[in-house]
């Protein structure tokens, strides 16, 4: 990847943000990433990248920078779970089409995310595709009208594409979920799922989906959307004894009632999800291959160990 190449990546400072800016600076992309303070500014620097101060709100900074880039990842979302669903809709809309604005009629690529559980689970327990049916039941199941938006761009001539990603992306001791459940489970003395514990769910780590970022960005074409996940077997209370082995903390199932009254509705709702989301179309179209660590692995006795150690000494 020439040196010259421009790359304005939304969320770079986040959790996945970082990870695909790290990987974006070593194929020699020239890195702009979207950063809210001096703190954003400072880990994007660390990273070889250029901090560009703004958020999803600021509508002509986006346009800017979408227009003097080459391709463009869309990763920042509002995760503020208390807030009206309807305005964050709004506002991740907002930004898209700012984006688009400044990638009009140039063919470059807009690489928006999405998330795996807009579909509901196979009947059967397989796994679903990227064209199964839309969720009835999931808590962000309107995250779908982002994904549909962000496709239309489309007819303004930009080469948008989505990348679902599943309900656990870990690694690196990092995601959001997988050390929520490990902080509950210290705070409760016991790690606990639902009922059998049967149900399962998609995962990847975060350098695998870094790569597929970059992938979707250079070879897939306009209006292609992939399911970014690495595995689709790990059952919830496989789950609850890799996190239960790593604080040394007894492991017990519990009833839907009991799990809502410790981790509460939407939590509980998240985690009782079955998603097995497949990977075949990214694999076979864009050569994608998922190689790190699998998650039982890394929470056992991975990179969340260092985690599980502060959270045992308090």
């Amino acid at each position: 990847m020439s040196s010259q190449k421009r790359i304005f990546v939304t969320g770079a400072t986040g959790y996945i943000g970082r990870v695909v800016t790290e990987y974006a600076r070593a194929e020699g992309f020239d890195v702009h990433g979207l950063s809210r303070n001096e703190e954003g500014d400072a880990k994007l620097r660390s990273l070889g990248a250029t901090p560009v101060r703004g958020d999803l709100t600021s509508l002509d900074v986006l346009r800017r920078e979408s227009a003097q880039a080459d391709v463009v990842l869309h990763l920042a979302y509002i995760h503020d779970f208390t807030m009206d669903y309807d305005e964050v809709l709004r506002i991740d809309a907002t930004a898209v089409d700012a984006l688009g604005d400044g990638l009009r009629g140039a063919g470059k690529a807009l690489v928006i995310t999405s998330g795996t559980a807009v579909v509901d689970p196979d009947p059967a327990g397989g796994e679903t595709t990227e064209e199964s049916p839309l969720s009835k039941t999931f808590p962000l199941k309107d995250r779908i009208r982002s994904e549909r938006h962000a496709l239309g761009l489309s007819e303004r001539g930009v080469r948008v594409s989505v990348i679902r990603l599943p309900p656990y992306v870990y690694g690196r001791a990092g995601s959001y979920f997988v050390p929520l459940l490990m902080q509950m489970a210290m705070k409760g003395g016991e790690s606990i799922y639902v009922d059998d514990g049967g149900l399962r769910t998609s995962d990847v780590h975060v350098d695998d989906a870094a790569r597929l970022y970059l992938l979707v960005a250079t070879e897939a074409k306009a209006g292609g959307v992939f399911n970014c996940t690495g595995s689709t077997t790990v059952t919830l209370r496989e789950l609850a004894e890799a996190i239960g082995a790593a604080l040394k903390l007894p492991v017990r199932s519990v009833s839907r009632e009991e799990a809502e009254a410790r981790w509460g509705p939407f939590l509980t709702a998240f985690v009782q999800f079955e998603n097995r989301s497949s990977n075949h179309k990214a694999v076979q179209q864009l050569g994608w291959q998922p190689r790190e660590i699998d998650l039982l692995t890394d929470v056992r006795s991975g990179s969340y160990l260092a985690l599980a150690d502060k959270l045992r000494s308090g």
